[in-house]
C-alpha cells in the first residue's frame, strides 16, 4: 500500500485505503511527494485513472525511467 505522508493528511484523521485515492493525492503534490520507486510505478502504472495534468505526467514516466536505469545498474 502506498504510504501518505501526515502532510498531506489535513482533511483525513488517516488515509483512506483506496489506492486511488492514495495515487490521486500523491499525484496532486507530485514530486514534492512520491518520488519513491514503488509510487512513480504505482503512478505510472495507474496514469489513466487519476487526473494528472501533462507536465505532471512526463514528469512520471521521467522519475521511472530514471528508477528503471538505475535498477539495471544495480544489477551489474
Amino acid at each position: 500500500m502506498i504510504k501518505i505522508s501526515k502532510e498531506l493528511l489535513w482533511d483525513y484523521r488517516e488515509a483512506p485505503q483506496d489506492l486511488v485515492w492514495r495515487l490521486q493525492r500523491m499525484a496532486d503534490f507530485f514530486p514534492a511527494y512520491g518520488r519513491d520507486r514503488d509510487t512513480v510505478l504505482a503512478l505510472y502504472e495507474n496514469m489513466e485513472k487519476l487526473k494528472i495534468d501533462h507536465t505532471t505526467k512526463r514528469l512520471i514516466e521521467e522519475y521511472k525511467r530514471a528508477w528503471e536505469e538505475k535498477s539495471g545498474k544495480d544489477k551489474e
